[in-house]
């Protein structure tokens, strides 16, 4: 059973030197594999490093780069190529990140009302002072904007904007120390109840102006660009890229909701050394020793039950035998025996990441818990002589050790200290095993996927043919839940109807090799509902497979029940029992309609007649009763498509009573009737079979000789990519998993302040006049107030009444057009085409 401040971690993403991913991270690291990059001369040359600096005998050429570091997909986050090279590169990458993991993990949706907190920190930005260079006068305009574009405070707000999260958001920064400190800060949030899932960790981007550095003696850097943590050659850590980030849930709650779970964590502490130390920038032994005996109490395990810690390591003189001594003898207190626990520390592999060092320790962790797997010390020859490791409770492995199992599930630590003194020392423990879950119910599975391009589109169907060609495939059951509610759903889709996952893996490769282009749904369009005769058999098919619609047949049985087993009384639960699943899935139909039988039913959805009225008409019908039926026929809530009148059933007629038992069957012009709605785009959805097919009906989809719930499904389908938000995740009546899936692909371009664009912008012949000036007004209101307008007569106050963007986009027009635009005339004149004629005036 999960404690109650238990913490699962769900889902994780990073990106690190040598490794773009945190599979190729895990791959390496068990490799033993050094991660930083040593220059040639020709490759620092062509990275524009002075010749004297080559030939420096001091000149470390090795650097821990993330070598897209710039690179950054404005477009899909909604920025201006301008704006995307003003923000700080590791808000840019952070960002991207966050995208990736929510993604990835099926919560970029809405997370079903979830409210998602984020918790993370950036190293110093060095992009601000080397690369944008500039002064920042915050009482101006331009001021603002590169504040907010690179200030550490905007980081985690910023992300929160961009993917809609509206738990807390929190920038944390403790130096060195501050993406662990990020995870506990979102942790306790967590068991506070702040938040439901909470994103955690922290990035490090070096802007400087070429790759390695100058050594000097008595600096914290190694001489020759190696970190060796509590090695006897150990001199120094070297600084680096790199981004980290978690994603944590309540346990109990990760495991009622099936989510995939990576491990736990079972408690976490964070401190402060005070003045108890030599100076301001050292690190303290009791500070640490503390942090990690109340991270151990406040998980409840003993010392002795942890057998590996990712210490800090930064392989400084002085670092590393104070965090020994503290680790010893905080383990010792705990009880632990002497060898029992393994000790090692990314940075021998990548560095010291700054502030995403603690994350890039903890992110290794998971993945050895996972594996069961603890990676070598790439770097350890021979312990340095200031640690006594012999007798104390550490060993240092040299080479990947099988993580053996014992009498507690594994445990691990992980520590990460700042300079000025912040230290966290948090408790990881492998997953829980999870109960047994009920095989899914066999049968068809509608897989949809978006994206905001066709070319993405393509892609990412790719991809998740892909992941569901493996063996180790997920459930097409669970990926279908991922897909249609776990993820944000964007303007291009298609959609696959699959029985097992061949035929899934076709539909998504056909998709992927497709020639022609799925136009976008742009917008929702009307949906008409056409009514027919259910065929009994499909029905009693569709309540066995289809839970949801049993269930609405049972209650619509509660509420007002027809004894009656006749065809007729058949005829009206099925019928709108279906047209119920469709409304209550997210189809709200702007009109319904049939012919006979069908206009009954649609006047029974649309509330003219009652069951009862609906069932005694069909039944007089059928002979089963004698003499017409008596009806009080109501207003009706939905336009009624009437075959007899060929178009929408004005109120007089509905509300005569003759209309229903005489008229109605009279009806021969279902087609004409229809035809009205589906000029205007509206696209119809049929219950059942109709009198007659309207014209161009190729038949059910699906094919007819589909299966009903094939056809359900295909439906589905068509209005979804349509662009009607209908939601078929409930329909199974069971409980689907989230699963790991690959993210909507990113298309990133370097985007670097100080250097050019590849296509410099064409000189501008003259002002633009007339629907040229429009034409221009539009394509800067859409980039600037970051909404599509394609419109002239729509008020900027309806689009966005956000007063900074109004200034910026004052100053964009003035910009553009090479005259000064008051940001109070473009609010005299908020509309394009207001304002078209107001510059065409003032000239």
């Amino acid at each position: 059973m999960p404690e109650a401040n238990d913490v699962a971690v769900i889902g994780m993403r990073g990106r690190f030197p040598g490794a773009p991913d945190v599979d190729t991270f895990w791959n390496r690291l068990r490799a033993g594999e050094d991660l930083l990059t040593t220059y040639t001369d020709d490759e620092l040359a062509a990275a524009g490093v002075p010749e004297r600096v080559i030939r420096d005998p001091h000149y470390v050429r090795r650097a821990a780069s993330l070598p897209d570091a710039y690179d950054f997909d404005h477009e899909f986050f909604g920025y201006t190529r301008r704006e995307g090279k003003l923000i700080d590169p590791q808000q840019r990458i952070m960002l991207e990140v966050a995208w990736e993991l929510l993604d990835t993990i099926g919560y970029s949706g809405g997370a079903d009302h979830q409210a998602i907190g984020v918790f993370a920190g950036a190293a110093m930005n060095t992009y601000l002072t080397n690369v944008v260079a500039r002064s920042c006068d915050l009482l101006t305009y331009d001021g603002i904007g590169l504040m907010v574009a690179n200030d550490k405070d905007y980081m985690t707000t910023r992300i929160s904007y961009k993917l809609g999260l509206k738990g807390p958001s929190v920038s944390v920064q403790t130096a060195c120390s501050t993406s662990l400190v990020a995870v506990h800060v979102a942790a306790q949030s967590l068991i506070a109840g702040e938040c439901d899932i909470a994103l955690a960790g922290g990035v490090s981007v070096i802007a400087n102006p070429y790759p390695g550095y100058i050594y000097g003696e008595g600096m914290m850097f190694s001489p020759d660009g190696r970190c060796r943590p509590f090695d006897a050659d150990a001199a120094g850590t070297t600084f680096g890229d790199g981004v980290g980030l978690v994603a944590l849930k309540r346990l109990a709650e990760a495991i009622e909701d099936g989510d995939r779970i990576l491990a736990v964590l079972k408690g976490s502490a964070i401190n402060n050394d005070g003045s108890d130390k030599i100076g301001y920038t050292a690190p303290s032994v009791e500070g640490q020793r503390a942090v990690i005996s109340e991270a151990h109490e406040v998980g409840g395990v003993d010392s002795d039950t942890i057998t590996y810690v990712e210490a800090h390591g930064t392989a400084t003189a002085l670092g590393d035998p104070i965090e020994f001594t503290a680790l010893s003898e905080a383990f010792v207190d705990g009880g632990a025996r002497p060898g029992q626990c393994a000790l090692g520390s990314a940075k021998a592999n990548v560095g010291h990441l700054a502030a995403a060092a603690g994350i890039t320790g903890f992110i290794k962790t998971v993945l050895a818990l996972q594996h069961r797997e603890i990676p070598g010390h790439p770097t350890f020859t021979r312990p340095n002589p200031r640690i006594e490791l012999a007798g104390s409770p550490f060993h240092i492995n040299a080479r990947p050790l099988v993580w053996q199992p014992g009498p507690t599930p594994r445990r691990a630590a992980v520590s990460s200290f700042g300079i000025g003194g912040t230290n966290a020392h948090v408790v990881l423990e492998e997953a829980p095993p999870l109960p047994a879950r009920p095989a899914p119910d066999a049968g068809p599975r509608l897989l949809a996927v978006s994206a905001k391009s066709d070319r993405a589109l393509r892609e990412l169907a790719g991809r998740l043919a892909d992941v569901l060609a493996r063996p180790d495939a997920p459930g097409l059951a669970d990926t279908a839940y991922t897909l249609r509610a776990g993820r944000r759903v964007f303007a291009h889709r298609r959609a696959v109807v699959a029985d097992d996952h061949a035929t899934a893996v076709a539909g998504l490769r056909a998709i992927a090799a497709g020639a022609a282009a799925a136009p976008p749904a742009e917008a929702a369009p009307a949906v008409s509902l056409l009514f027919g005769e259910v065929p009994v058999e499909d029905f009693r098919v569709l309540s066995e497979r289809v839970p949801a619609v049993a269930a609405i047949a049972q209650r619509s049985l509660d509420r007002a029940p027809i004894h009656a087993q006749s065809p007729p009384a058949a005829q009206v639960t099925a019928g709108l029992v279906l047209a119920t699943l469709w409304a209550e899935s997210g189809v709200r139909p702007d009109a319904v309609g049939g012919a006979g039988t069908g206009e009954v039913l649609a006047a029974c959805f649309s509330g003219v007649l009652d069951e009862s009225e609906a069932l005694a008409v069909l039944s007089w019908r059928a002979g089963l009763i004698d003499g017409p039926p008596t009806v009080r026929p109501r207003a009706p809530r939905l336009p009624i498509l009437s075959a007899v009148v060929g178009g929408e059933l004005p109120q007089s007629r509905a509300l005569d009573p003759l209309h229903w038992t005489r008229d109605v069957w009279e009806g021969g012009r279902l087609a004409d009737a229809f035809a009205g709605r589906t000029a205007d785009g509206a696209t119809v959805v049929v219950i059942g079979t109709p009198a007659e097919p309207l014209p161009g009906d190729t038949g059910p989809d699906g094919g007819p000789a589909s299966s009903p719930v094939t056809r359900l499904l295909h439906d589905a389908a068509r209005l979804w990519t349509a662009g009607v938000p209908v939601n078929w995740s409930d329909w199974s009546g069971q409980e689907p998993h989230r699963v790991p899936l690959p993210a909507h692909p990113l298309y990133s371009s370097r985007l670097r302040l100080d250097e050019p664009d590849q296509a410099p912008p064409v000189a501008p012949t003259g002002p633009p006049r007339g629907e040229e000036l429009k034409q221009l007004l539009a394509k800067l209101w859409t980039e600037v107030l970051r909404t599509e307008v394609g419109r002239y007569d729509r008020s900027i106050f309806d689009i966005n009444d956000d007063s900074v963007l109004a200034v910026r986009l004052a100053r964009r027009i003035g910009t553009e057009l090479g005259v000064p635009l008051p940001t109070i005339d473009l609010l005299k004149n908020p509309t394009i085409d207001r304002l078209a004629a107001h510059l065409a005036r003032v000239g």
